[in-house]
């Protein structure tokens, strides 16, 4: 493992505030990141703010504040005028923060925007004691878009970190809570990467690619043996609860976790699974994946489309009568919809639905067009040489044939033209996935179950390095918050 740079003996430490991040993966990433590159973190922990006694106790060598109340601390009324003064381009609105919150969407108003006070204004007095130069936060939950509106309020630099499902080795930050606003730290578009490129494309092709996904129980039987394991995190849950910061602001209580295995359990019962296709159909067809909800892919990164079967009805308005509409469930999601929902979907025109353990590579070959809001199956069209239609902001809208989606009133024309581009030849996908790459730095995969081995601490270690040399330069600080573009291939190859 490197020493501590020497450079940072002879300044102040560079210094990140995380924002929500858990001590077990502090203690595993940032705590050997810190120990290696000399970067100072201080670390926000949501959740009842008693548990900071917990972790200053077991971690005394790390900073920690709390950002969340105490149970007895009464909540804030909302403040309405500093959270809408909080609200602007790049930040998601607050309405949108709290719908795409797991836990604050069920709950009232009073609470969700009370506590969203609290959180920024907690927020806010931490970084204008600390001055951090950048903030750490994450796609997930109200308090990751929160800590980006103040940061931005503030002019401090704010990132996440960021994973591509494929390949799956590498890293990257982003500076918004979209996957295509990534911290333009790019590497050399070399053969080395081109090469790399072909590579993964051809693995793709033949279905060789492994893309790190849940995989839910499959059968009743199965379903049933999950009970235990229910259990076990409820018990786990009321005796670490201190420690873990429950409060109903960050999880869910007992009854609505119930009340969703329940939901769930029914649902997949009832799954019309018989009316379900298993494998594409041999007509034309455009292809619509749903993703998984709730999930930052909408929650976070495309608000405005979390009512996936309200945007299925708005879509096949606008796909051609000549071609079949084919709409796959999420397979590790299936569950979430009842079948009333999905037969509803099946009465509109020429309307399919494929069953959720149906080969999706096989209908992403098949398919005519691809529409997507994010997700991997647009990377995996692509890669395809698929015309995609991609709904979100997404960095797969600068593969060839890939675009980003007009108004509503639009889709139809724009559909249309885009059934009749030519394929793509293999050259510019490779190119444009070469580009793509070279956006990320040497990582590991996004799996924190698995241990980080020594070498992965080393590739995070050189990551942040990179993040504090980018932030360092006053023209990228001054600049942070005015949407730089996407770097083209002209500049990498500079």
């Amino acid at each position: 493992m490197s020493t501590i740079d020497s450079s940072m003996r002879e300044r102040r430490p560079f210094h990140i505030f995380t924002v929500g991040w858990e001590p077990s993966l502090i203690r595993s990433l940032t705590s050997p990141v810190s120990n290696i590159t000399g970067i100072h973190f201080t670390h926000g922990l949501v959740g009842d703010a008693r548990r900071l006694s917990v972790v200053q106790r077991e971690f005394p060598e790390i900073d920690f504040v709390a950002l969340s109340k105490s149970k007895g601390e009464p909540l804030p009324n909302p403040d309405y005028e500093m959270l809408a003064s909080l609200e602007g381009v790049g930040v998601p609105t607050i309405r949108s923060m709290v719908q795409g919150d797991r836990v604050l969407r069920s709950r009232p108003e009073s609470e969700s925007l009370g506590y969203a006070t609290l959180l920024a204004c907690r927020i806010r007095k931490h970084l204008d004691e600390l001055k951090p130069d950048v903030v750490l936060g994450s796609f997930d939950s109200l308090h990751a878009a929160l800590s980006l509106a103040v940061s931005k309020s503030l002019g401090i630099p704010w990132v996440a970190m960021a994973f591509p499902a494929i390949p799956n080795n590498l890293t990257g930050f982003c500076m918004g809570v979209t996957p295509a606003t990534l911290v333009p730290i790019v590497r050399s578009n070399d053969d080395v990467l081109r090469r790399q490129a072909e590579e993964i494309m051809r693995t793709v092709r033949s279905k060789r690619q492994q893309v790190l996904a849940y995989r839910p129980p499959a059968s009743f039987r199965q379903r049933m043996q999950q009970l235990p394991q229910y259990g076990r995190n409820f018990a786990r849950r009321v005796v670490r609860s201190k420690d873990l910061g429950v409060d109903r602001f960050t999880y869910p209580t007992a009854m609505e976790r119930i009340g969703d295995i329940i939901r769930r359990s029914i649902n997949h019962l009832r799954l019309p699974t018989e009316e379900m296709l298993t494998a594409p159909p041999a007509a034309r067809f455009v292809f619509f994946p749903l993703h998984m909800a709730p999930e930052s892919s909408i929650d976070t990164w495309a608000p405005f489309y979390q009512n996936q079967l309200a945007l299925v009805a708005q879509l096949s308005l606008a796909v051609p009568v000549d071609l079949e509409f084919v709409v796959k469930l999420h397979f590790s999601d299936p569950d979430n919809y009842n079948g009333r929902q999905l037969r509803q979907l099946m009465k509109l025109p020429r309307l399919r639905i494929a069953h959720p353990n149906a080969p999706g590579l096989a209908f992403l070959e098949q398919a005519t067009l691809v529409v997507a809001i994010q997700g991997t199956a647009s990377l995996e069209a692509a890669l395809l040489g698929k015309p995609v239609l991609l709904l979100g902001d997404s960095p797969y809208q600068h593969f060839p044939r890939t675009e980003r989606a007009k108004r509503p009133d639009e889709f139809h024309q724009q559909i249309r033209r885009m059934l009749d581009l030519p394929p793509p030849s293999d050259e510019e996908i490779v190119e444009a996935f070469a580009l793509y790459m070279a956006r990320y730095m040497p990582g590991r995969i996004n799996d924190w179950g698995r241990p980080i081995e020594e070498d992965e601490l080393d590739k995070f270690a050189s990551c942040f390095r990179a993040l504090r040399s980018y932030v360092e330069n006053p023209v990228n600080r001054v600049n942070w918050y005015k949407e730089p573009p996407f770097v083209s291939g002209l500049e990498l190859k500079s």
